[in-house]
């Protein structure tokens, strides 16, 4: 799955260019995550890639098919899972998965073996008999997205799969996720969450504005950025001055994350904040972190020596 210089402007009252040239890579059984917030342009990109939506210019491939000469062959490897998807009340999530299997062509045996299949995976087995009306919201997301995986097809594409849902649901996802990945599938998923892009992630692209800010690994992603570590600090901070003024940080209230170069430089701030009676800890940079470096500089900066 690929796509080049990929753009679409939406031209009415206002012009709006949702995206700036967008060119991914997406590798055959890997995730890959379009990381970015409200707005950035994942759901226009998810939509063109799924053939749902003509790009004002440029070229978008799944499995060499193009999307728009070859949009049937495309549809007939790919299950999309669309983020304001709504169940319909008196259908079960074995109705789900069962009659859009029979819909997309295969056999009644073979439909039955893939629906029980998506259904034990999303641990929705127990309740495939229930009315989506009586399910939770945890629930009625995982039904539809055994719907999808129940299509057994190539390629699967998420936007915002889990929007909305609790904790406990969400890694109930994460867990169906990377166990289809495992078995050979190609997910493309579009989330804002940042523990989501870097819990499930093989690679991921940062979109801001309809422009591609990174893609590589997590890893790679964060090796984008200089500082390695940050040590959060509360309390008074004029014992800290000379970290604060040779490290970018951002402060919370009376609470400060300095961003420092290496682990020997965390563990002596941390100890020079404990000396003086504050609360410190120190961690691992964070996704969100790099993200909101790369896309939020201006702000930082702003806040560095305040």
């Amino acid at each position: 799955m690929k796509s080049i210089n990929l753009v679409k402007v939406y031209r009415g009252k206002e012009t709006v260019e949702a995206l700036k040239g967008i060119s991914l890579y997406v590798k055959k059984g890997e995730l890959f995550t379009l990381l970015g917030p409200n707005g950035a342009g994942k759901t226009t990109f998810l939509r063109i890639i799924s053939t749902q939506l003509l790009p004002t210019s440029g070229e978008a491939y799944v499995l060499g098919f193009n999307v728009l000469h070859e949009a049937e062959k495309v549809r007939e490897h790919i299950a999309v899972v669309p983020q304001d998807v709504a169940t319909y009340g008196n259908f079960t999530p074995w109705e789900y998965c069962y009659y859009f299997s029979l819909l997309r062509g295969m056999t009644k045996q073979k439909a039955k073996e893939t629906s029980k299949r998506a259904l034990k995976a999303v641990e929705l087995w127990d309740l495939r008999n229930r009315t989506c009306a009586t399910l939770s919201g945890g629930e009625k997301k995982r039904a539809i997205i055994a719907a999808a995986l129940a299509s057994d097809v190539e390629v699967l594409m998420l936007d915002e799969p889990t929007s909305g849902l609790d904790a406990i649901a969400r890694r109930k996802v994460w867990t169906v996720l990377r166990e289809m990945v495992e078995h050979g599938k190609t997910i493309l998923l579009t989330t804002h969450i940042m523990e989501e892009a870097e819990m499930v992630s093989d690679r991921l692209a940062i979109i801001h504005k309809g422009e591609l800010m990174a893609q590589g690994s997590v890893e790679e992603i964060k090796g984008l950025v200089k500082e390695r570590f940050r040590v959060v600090v509360e309390g008074s901070l004029k014992a800290l001055e000379k970290y604060i003024n040779n490290n970018s940080s951002v402060s919370f209230g009376n609470r400060r994350i300095i961003y420092v170069g290496d682990g020997d430089e965390a563990i002596e701030l941390v100890r020079k904040a404990l000396e003086n009676g504050l609360k410190a800890e120190a961690s691992p940079i964070t996704l969100e972190d790099v993200f909101v470096k790369l896309v939020g500089g201006e702000e930082n900066e702003a806040r560095k020596n305040g």
